[in-house]
């Protein structure tokens, strides 16, 4: 589990904790602050979790990997050549 995935996880809890603590308050805004927190910290997690597949796939296949980049490059080049 790298960094990203970590901060994501916490990030997630606290936004629970903070959702569960609207509820028993009453507190709609605290509510909503904890839900966008738990949002964000599970979009922060799922980022990390790419970061680690796509950082795996490079190590198994580091020539497949430049053969990608290389034609991510060419199809970019040819869209902004003709934009």
């Amino acid at each position: 589990m790298r960094t990203e995935e970590i901060k994501g996880a916490v990030q997630k809890v606290a936004g629970k904790a903070q959702g569960a603590l609207g509820d028993l308050t009453g507190d709609s805004q605290l509510q909503m602050e904890g839900q966008a927190r738990e949002a964000a910290g599970q979009l922060q997690q799922s980022y990390g979790e790419v970061l680690d597949t796509v950082g795996d796939f490079v190590k198994r296949r580091p020539l497949a990997s430049v053969a990608i980049g290389a034609g991510v490059l060419l199809v970019l080049r040819r869209l902004l050549r003709h934009s």
